[in-house]
């Protein structure tokens, strides 16, 4: 039930591969690909910057444009494997180039002072996807519960790593559980309505 993510524009320089935000779930693929590119020779320059990565359960899809400015096709996967290097078509560099900001589908959450809890109303497009990002610690436990006003949602959440920790699942199934890796926690919702949704989203971390 995944739904491809929106290609993630970054700025991130080609040989620095560790300290790239740990919310962005293609972060493996993207380390992958730099590493790739930087080994392979291939690069007409040193250095360079990501142009924007997209995901899909087939591999993750990553534009990289090199120090000389030559631009790079990169199919890479979660277990670090690249399985295409090849460069870039200008329909691949104006995807990437035009694809929205992480503002656009992304929202940090944070708990009021003194409190480990939040719920959030806000609205989403037909069809549409939107990510939460959660700052958490190896062995809380996390509760996340969405309650659409009309229409269909389900959610996802993944770890900082990018593996799941809950795949598709429906509204009516809140999640409870206690988590195994420290750092931003993705949780995503998406709509399975041809109308706008209203929803609340509790997230709550003891």
């Amino acid at each position: 039930m995944m739904r491809n993510l929106p290609a993630m524009v970054c700025a991130a320089v080609l040989g620095v591969t560790a300290a790239h935000a740990s919310s962005n779930p293609n972060q493996p693929a993207i380390d992958a690909c730099i590493d790739a590119l930087m080994s392979s020779g291939k690069a007409s320059a040193p250095g360079g910057t990501v142009l924007g990565s997209s995901f899909s359960e087939a591999g993750t899809q990553v534009i990289l444009q090199d120090g000389g400015g030559a631009t790079w096709n990169c199919i890479a996967y979660k277990d670090g494997a690249v399985g295409v290097l090849e460069p870039a078509t200008q329909d691949m560099v104006d995807a990437a180039q035009s694809a929205p900001s992480p503002s656009d589908y992304q929202e940090q959450v944070h708990f009021a002072s003194g409190t480990s809890s939040a719920t959030l109303t806000r609205t989403m497009e037909p069809g549409g996807a939107f990510q939460f990002v959660l700052g958490a610690r190896n062995e809380q436990f996390l509760k996340v519960m969405v309650s659409p006003h009309s229409g269909e949602i389900y959610y996802t959440i993944r770890n900082p790593d990018g593996s799941m920790l809950l795949d598709g699942t429906d509204t009516d199934t809140p999640y409870e559980g206690q988590l195994w890796q420290s750092g931003d926690h993705i949780v995503e919702v998406v709509s399975k309505s041809s109308d706008p949704i209203t929803y609340d989203i509790t997230f709550e971390i003891n």
